[in-house]
């Protein structure tokens, strides 16, 4: 058969996967898919808002970012955890961010809905300072992770292990944008940017997405998978270093490795990543993606107008490097304030985040892009004035500020 594979030294063919992704119509961020008490909901409320709008595709309906316990029930400290860990525990159950809570949710949504596509998400550009293993159950303290963090030294590169982790950790707004680096001490900052190339993290950024698959996820989506090979790039200006080509094969290893687990498991996974590989002249192969997703900039949405160059020149070079596979659009956020979302939720006004929903809507069917309808989740910034129901941080499209729900359901109706 084609695509066969060994397991044990049993030639197998693939199994059959969990819906069809070509054939996705309707996509919906929701993250995350367990926080429904926060937000004055139950699991039964969230499957009715999925299957209100035909949702078919469910992107980052999981967010690994920090520490995630196993269960409400975890509470138990690990060696070298700090005493508030039950308390960590107990603030993260209420938000549901749990890995029992994650499986439960998921497979609410799958007993109404068999063969949606449910995307988990993990991030190749982060590492707390306490990190769990989910899979082997091994917990890691600060000088462990340290150990894994990026050290640009490691390849001859003038630019020292602090240095780097501060500049970084200011990006990130993890540290004050006045910090001195000179003061940089690891252990009195959260996280860390991790080495893709390192083996014990290639280990712990694949137990984050096995454990997802584990609890019923049929996609994994890759935040930052080169964005290590690309500060690199940048320090060395030398797209054969060393460097480069290891940061990058490395990042393309997870893709498969991702792929091979669920295979294992008697499942394909779908892996999906931004478009940067696609977009810059890299010299080397393509990772084996079967999704790729692009942002809406700010400025599209601040003028309500899209950049048709810009979806062109996306659609037509991931379909020349990687082929027929989906494109996904939507509207990313980070730690400050001018993402993109903070732009539709803080400059737009309702009335206008309905009028641009429909514009885009639009807009992407015609380029034969996916656009993902912002149901619940995102961060608005630190400095947002507009929160929803008047106190939550992340965007909801249910919030009496927004009330962009029925205009989402709307269109995605008229999808299917």
């Amino acid at each position: 058969c084609v695509g066969a594979y060994c397991d044990n030294g049993i030639c197998k063919c693939p199994p059959g996967k969990t819906g069809d992704l070509s054939q996705v119509k309707v996509a919906s961020l929701y993250e995350y898919v367990s926080d429904f008490e926060v937000w004055g909901r139950t699991k039964y409320d969230v499957v009715k808002l999925l299957n209100e709008t035909k949702t078919d595709f469910i992107f980052r309906g999981f967010w690994k970012w920090s520490a995630c316990p196993e269960s409400p029930d975890a509470t138990e400290i690990p060696p070298g955890y700090p005493q508030e860990y039950p308390e960590y525990v107990e603030r993260r159950a209420k938000e549901g961010y749990t890995y029992q809570q994650l499986k439960e949710a998921i497979n609410e949504i799958k007993k109404h809905n068999p063969d949606v596509i449910f995307c988990g998400a993990i991030p190749a550009q982060r590492i707390t300072k306490f990190a769990y293993n989910p899979t082997s159950g091994e917990y890691f303290g600060p000088e462990e992770t340290w150990e894994m963090a990026l050290d640009p030294e490691k390849w001859g590169i003038d630019v020292s292990k602090k240095e780097f982790q501060c500049w970084n950790a200011k990006r990130e707004h993890w540290v004050d944008q006045d910090f001195d680096c000179e003061d940089y001490d690891p252990k009195q900052v959260y996280s860390y940017f991790p080495d893709i190339t390192n083996e014990k993290f290639q280990e712990l950024f694949l137990s984050w997405a096995k454990k997802q698959i584990d609890c019923g996820a049929d996609a994994i989506w890759i935040d930052a998978q080169y964005y290590q090979m690309e500060k690199l790039l940048e320090r060395t200006k030398d797209l054969t270093h060393s460097a480069v080509k290891e940061s990058f094969e490395s990042a393309s290893k997870m893709v498969d490795e991702i792929h091979n687990y669920g295979l294992s498991k008697g499942k394909y996974i779908y892996v999906g990543s931004w478009h940067s590989t696609v977009v810059r002249p890299y010299p080397y192969p393509q990772p084996n993606l079967d999704f790729i997703t692009v942002s809406l900039s700010s400025k599209e949405i601040y003028l309500m107008k899209l950049d048709e160059r810009k979806w062109d020149d996306v659609a037509t070079k991931v379909n020349e490097k990687l082929g027929n596979i989906p494109i996904f659009a939507f509207m990313d956020w980070a730690s400050g304030d001018w993402t993109p979302l903070a732009v539709f939720s803080q400059n737009l006004t309702p009335d206008e985040q309905r009028e641009f929903l429909r514009t885009a809507d639009e807009f992407f069917q015609k380029k034969g892009i996916i656009f993902v309808y912002p149901i619940h989740g995102g961060y608005m910034g630190k400095n947002a004035e507009i929160l929803s129901f008047g106190k939550l941080g992340d965007y909801d499209s249910l919030a009496p500020e927004f009330q962009t729900y029925a205009t989402i359901k709307e269109l995605a109706r008229n999808k299917t």
